[in-house]
């Protein structure tokens, strides 16, 4: 019968055996390189999934209205500044405020870069919507039936 010190004795030198020439071998070829792409793909898959779920998250934390319900909102509300020549001035700001604090919303939705919280009026105001509709559009976001530089 065997004895519990070479039975122990017996392991070592068998792991020893087998397992050095095992590291040895996954230790050169780490660093030779050779799991270089898997281990970068590997990466980026995990970024990729890490992205995803903070986005489920904050889809499922999301407060206020859906940027579908606000992107219809600046289309029905962008064709009525539009229209409305002929309705009175406080309507026309009205609207016009309407559709900037929508522009708003959509820019703090899409982290995009506006001016409107400033108090800007005129030829300046109108430039900076007619900038957010653009970087709307370049983010996915059609506010218009045509794409942004398409001829009328």
């Amino acid at each position: 019968m065997m004895d519990k010190y070479q039975m122990v004795l017996g392991a070592i030198a068998v792991s020893i055996m087998v397992l050095v020439p095992v590291l040895c071998v996954l230790s050169y070829d780490l660093l030779a390189g050779r799991w270089d792409a898997s281990l970068k793909a590997r990466r980026e898959r995990r970024e990729l999934n890490r992205d995803h779920r903070r986005s489920v998250r904050a889809l499922r934390r999301q407060a206020g209205l859906p940027l579908e319900d606000v992107v219809a909102n600046l289309r029905r509300l962008r064709l009525v500044v539009g229209d409305d020549a002929q309705r009175s001035a406080a309507h026309q700001m009205g609207n016009r405020l309407a559709y900037d604090r929508l522009l708003t919303q959509a820019c703090e939705m899409l982290d995009i870069e506006h001016e409107l919280a400033h108090e800007t009026g005129g030829m300046e105001r109108d430039i900076e919507r007619i900038r957010i509709e653009a970087e709307l559009e370049r983010a996915g976001v059609y506010v218009t039936d045509r794409h942004f530089g398409q001829a009328a």
